[in-house]
């Protein structure tokens, strides 16, 4: 297996969240306590930098555990205590995944590490004076490359006898996250306000009765499984250094309230050949909806199982089933039922099924192509698995079936992930997460400007089959070198004397969900109106003190005129009017003169006379 990398935070939906750090010393009376068991985790072992974990409604859902860490405010490395010689600094550690990390410490002065100061506490001496202190934490777990994160140094380090000011907790409580819709009140989180320092860290310690609850020290704390007594509540004490801790204890709540209550019920016998059926009762908030519903196994869908009933198959047995409605509520929840444990056939146990070959994404990883998942090998002959695809598609709430997924817009510039579920009568069901190679793309587009580049001419944007698929319409907008033309709007335009010599370009607007921002630019610049010019002539005698004129001939009527005379091909210093008077240092030369002219919307055109000899 490969190294996968630690990451800090709150991993998912985790059940009894334990922090692998220092306790507070105070609580370690506590802990002694006879208290109720912790439940026991839901969540299996890493594979492929992922953990699956069954939610209370027997659905699996995956945690991700590998990929850089991801320091948050309750993530990077703290410290707390006095920062004066005599005092002892304490290191604040926030929660890890794994939660059975082992976490060692170095301490450092202005930067450079202390020897010997290992520990999660340290002693400032006199070394320290006038120094900054900072901590490194190097957490490490067997199948997961080493972290090493540090926190942010302290000021700097006083002469003990100073008062040392004390942070004030305010308003410590507990709730239930919102954004956690496949466990309703299952997961609850602590917070508490600290005044007196700018950055505050927290160390979180679980009461059920007012007891620690052992290992609950993470800031999410799981209810599930504690039963119908008992009340709950946080002590949260912060850090910060130069100060004093302060710690706060929230209300008590009853775990009662924290307890889900399944959205349907389902009843019915758990052997071979008994019918389980689901009560319509879905709660009011789902009721605008038109229901559909669907039994799972071990949290992964039973082909056709689409009913209200569903009929215990061999395949069942030593599996959990629930019933799930798919549409979702106002709350944007899915209800589902309580969980229906089959128990395995008499004297049959489940077998491990592994994943020997891992599955492979192909495709390109751009809009409009398709991208396909290999259903990988396993420890169980082909012929004999059921293999789902699941696609995690960002900007998407669900995931989506199938072996083969095509990436539209909200995808553009995401990694697709795959999550593979195989099962086999007999064997344990199985998971492996698959990631594309790349991030999608956008598709380049086929629209252009067609039509011929001249002022009065007609030039039309050609469609683009993908872009300009069912559902997605677009307003276009005309512009003149990247400046929006007055009332020029559609598929078409025709082109004016004010686009002469300028580059035109389209801006394509999406007006529904699905499309593309472009702008399509002409190949070259819009031609003018054919100007009508004739080759000038030198009047006048070409000797040294002569003034010689142009004769221009015939032009479009309304043009204007510049002038450039030239000595042997090259521009004469201030030559640019329509007479020139002939310069000693002329004699011997061939003198021409150049005619430009230029009038709005048309070609500019430059005309040169025939060569005199300067005498």
């Amino acid at each position: 297996m490969k190294n996968k990398t630690i990451r800090l935070g709150i991993a998912g939906a985790l059940a009894a969240l334990s922090l692998a750090g220092l306790a507070v010393p105070a609580q370690a009376d506590e802990l002694m306590h006879a208290i109720p068991p912790a439940p026991a985790d839901p969540c299996g072992p890493v594979v492929d930098s992922v953990r699956f974990c069954t939610a209370p409604d027997g659905h699996p859902y995956p945690v991700q555990v590998s990929g850089a860490v991801a320091p948050g405010k309750d993530g990077t490395p703290g410290i707390g205590g006095a920062l004066q010689v005599g005092s002892t600094l304490t290191v604040v550690d926030g929660s890890w995944d794994p939660t059975d990390a082992m976490l060692t410490h170095q301490w450092l002065r202005d930067d450079v590490p202390v020897p010997g100061a290992t520990g999660a506490t340290y002693l400032l001496t006199t070394a320290d004076l006038g120094k900054g202190i900072r901590v490194e934490t190097t957490a490490t777990a067997p199948g997961y490359a080493k972290t090493t994160l540090q926190s942010a140094q302290t000021a700097l380090v006083t002469n003990a006898g100073g008062a040392v000011p004390s942070l004030v907790a305010e308003n410590v409580y507990f709730g239930t996250p919102s954004d956690n819709p496949d466990m309703p009140g299952v997961l609850v989180y602590g917070g508490g306000i600290f005044k007196g320092a700018p950055d505050v860290h927290r160390q979180y310690q679980w009461l059920r009765d007012g007891k620690p609850i052992p290992g609950a020290t993470a800031r999410m704390f799981d209810a599930t499984g504690w039963g119908p007594t008992g009340l709950l509540s946080v002590r949260v004490t912060g850090h910060a250094p130069g100060f004093n801790p302060a710690t706060g204890t929230s209300k008590a709540g009853n775990v009662s309230n924290y307890n889900p209550t399944p959205a349907t019920v389902v009843t019915g016998g758990t052997g071979l050949g008994d019918v389980l059926t689901g009560a319509d009762d879905v709660p009011w908030s789902f009721k605008p909806f038109e229901h559909h519903y669907r039994w799972l196994r071990d949290g992964v869908a039973i082909a056709g199982a689409t009913a209200l009933t569903y009929k215990i198959t061999a395949q069942d047995q030593g599996h959990t089933l629930v019933l799930r409605t798919d549409e979702l509520g106002f709350d944007g929840t899915h209800p589902y039922s309580n969980r229906v444990v089959v128990p395995a056939a008499a004297g049959v146990e489940l077998k491990q099924l592994t994943n020997v070959t891992k599955p492979v994404v192909t495709g390109t990883a751009v809009t409009g192509a398709v991208m396909k998942v290999s259903a990988g090998t396993w420890s169980v002959a082909a012929d004999k698995l059921n293999v789902t695809y699941d696609w995690v598609v960002p900007g998407q709430e669900k995931p989506v079936s199938g072996a083969a997924f095509t990436p539209d817009q909200p995808q553009i510039g995401k990694t697709l992930t795959v999550l593979v579920t195989a099962s086999a009568p007999g064997y344990t069901t199985a998971w492996v997460e698959v990631t594309a190679p790349k991030p999608v793309t956008a598709r380049e587009s086929t629209r252009a400007i067609s039509g011929t580049l001249a002022v009065g001419s007609k030039v039309t944007l050609t469609p683009d089959p993908w872009y300009d698929r069912a559902g997605i319409t677009s307003d276009v907008m005309w512009l003149r070198d990247g400046v929006q033309i007055a009332g020029a709007y559609g598929w078409s335009y025709v082109l004016t004397k004010a686009d002469a010599g300028t580059k035109l370009s389209a801006y394509v607007n999406p007006t529904a969900t699905g499309g593309m921002y472009q702008t399509i630019n002409a190949s070259a610049r819009v031609a003018g109106l054919p100007l009508t010019s004739a080759t000038p002539a030198i009047e006048g005698t070409v000797k040294a003190g002569n003034v010689l004129t142009v004769k221009r001939g015939t032009w479009t009527w309304g043009t204007a005129f510049k002038y450039r005379w030239l000595r042997n091909g090259v521009p004469i210093s201030g030559a640019t009017e329509s007479t020139y008077k002939v310069r000693t240092a002329d004699k011997g030369t061939k003198l021409t003169v150049r005619v430009t002219g230029s009038r709005f919307g048309y070609t500019t055109v430059s005309r040169t006379s025939a060569a005199r000899i300067a005498s």
